[in-house]
């Protein structure tokens, strides 16, 4: 009776040693979950820009500029929820999709390009699985509150209309609205780091939190940082 029990407890032990291993194994072999960015952190993507992606997503950008007309009126446009947790986390509403056709699909396909309110652009071609930064400006990202990139214009420069709004806008006397960078010429922001100012009919002066000042002259589609000294 004796060796039976010993032999009993031999087995239970020999189970949960097995048990053990292979829980062990198991867990060792879990891969790590990758840490989300917080939004508008766009460090660890990688970059690419229009002209090295299928000529299909310059033309999907440039209706995003001018806001259509869309291939998927029922699709382009709308929310991206960012389920996968692949781009930064944002609040709701901050990213939209835009279908980039794929020649001789008869569907969607699976490449998008998914903005971001503060001026972001991504690209995706196997259906949100993976995401690459488009830069916009050629390859070249600024830090917010970087204007470097852009050409200049002397304060001298603009016109009297022009010269009153920066005046107003250097001396709080004016009024802006949000501007969301939506074209990405600008550095990438927060939503609600630059106000919009209307100058006349498609000239704009843009203000940034940290006081930078860039003039449009063509409704958003080119910007010259101001230079006040000049």
């Amino acid at each position: 009776m004796t060796n039976y029990r010993s032999r009993l407890v031999a087995v239970l032990f020999a189970l949960l040693a097995t048990l053990f291993a292979g829980v062990s194994a198991a867990s060792a072999a879990s891969p790590a979950v990758a840490e989300q960015n917080s939004c508008g952190n766009l460090s660890g993507f990688s970059h690419t820009t229009l002209s090295a992606l299928p000529p299909e997503a310059t033309t999907t950008y440039n209706l995003i500029r001018t806001g259509g007309p869309f291939p998927y009126p029922q699709n382009d446009g709308v929310v991206f929820g960012n389920r996968e947790g692949i781009l930064p986390a944002c609040a709701s509403g901050y990213y939209h999709e835009y279908t980039v056709p794929t020649p001789g699909s008869s569907t969607r396909g699976t490449r998008r390009i998914v903005t971001g309110s503060a001026g972001e652009y991504f690209y995706t071609g196997d259906h949100y699985a993976t995401f690459k930064v488009i830069d916009i400006g050629g390859g070249t990202t600024h830090a917010c509150g970087d204007l470097s990139g852009l050409a200049k214009i002397g304060y001298s420069q603009l016109s009297s209309a022009a010269k009153t709004v920066v005046n107003n806008v250097r001396g709080g006397a004016a009024t802006g609205t949000t501007y969301e960078n939506r074209e990405g010429v600008l550095p990438a922001c927060a939503s609600g780091y630059y106000q919009l100012f209307a100058v006349g009919t498609n000239d704009r002066v843009i203000s940034g939190k940290a006081g930078e000042l860039a003039y449009t002259p063509d409704r958003y589609a080119t910007f010259k940082r101001i230079d006040l000294n000049s």
